[in-house]
């Protein structure tokens, strides 16, 4: 079984002078749950837009789905993108849409046909459990019926990898948990790649799963059983 994510030495430096990551080796399996977890300015964001084809990296590989991120040109970034998923803190919907037409977007925009498009809404809808909010607006959900919305749109494609930017980061622990089995069940129903950034060190510690952690833009723990104990 071959890689779903590859990174090989990957530094990034921005143009302010800023070494955001030094030196990053990381692999990823198909249908792995990964954490990435770190404090404020240790990297994490800089990872995501690594692996979305916002930035490129500085020195290294950064490899997905037999993508060459780094290497793209930016008139093909739109197509790669329809191979992951991403989920932002701000759920970035579309007010003037139903939920129904919010998940509906991501499907219109690569063209899919009416009939398949309407069927996959419907199995989205139904893993999210938000069937019967379909016509409703996102002002008319609760923030973490409107994060399932922004799940839905970001896996209507059913993109090989999901990647979650802190998911959980405007939820109480009661939501936030609620999220975790969201993206645990599309990890093992739909077999997609889940990558979750987060600092919530209480979540990584009771929903065990492989733990990567960043610091100061270095990869310091690759903890395959799950679990991390904060530094004090």
């Amino acid at each position: 079984m071959g890689s779903l994510l590859l990174m090989r030495e990957v530094s990034k430096q921005y143009k302010n002078g800023v070494n955001a990551l030094h030196n990053i080796d990381l692999e990823v399996s198909p249908s792995e749950f990964v954490y990435i977890i770190g404090p404020t300015g240790s990297g994490k964001s800089t990872l995501i837009k690594l692996l979305d084809g916002e930035e490129k990296p500085s020195k290294g590989e950064v490899l997905v789905s037999g993508f060459n991120v780094g290497k793209l040109k930016h008139s093909k970034v739109p197509h790669y993108r329809r191979h992951i998923g991403v989920v932002f803190q701000d759920f970035k919907l579309l007010d003037s849409k139903t939920v129904f037409e919010n998940i509906a977007f991501a499907l219109e925009v690569v063209n899919t046909p009416r009939h398949k498009l309407r069927k996959r809404v419907r199995e989205v809808l139904r893993l999210v459990d938000l069937v019967e909010k379909a016509q409703s607006f996102p002002r008319e959900l609760s923030g973490g019926q409107q994060q399932r919305v922004a799940i839905a749109r970001a896996i209507a494609n059913k993109p090989s990898l999901l990647i979650a930017d802190e998911p959980t980061g405007n939820l109480d622990p009661e939501k936030s948990k609620e999220i975790i089995q969201l993206l645990e069940r599309i990890n093992e129903e739909e077999n997609t790649t889940v990558l979750m950034v987060t600092h919530d060190v209480d979540l990584v510690n009771t929903h065990k799963k492989r733990t990567i952690a960043l610091d100061q833009g270095y990869l310091v723990a690759d903890l395959q059983q799950g679990g991390y104990v904060q530094r004090k």
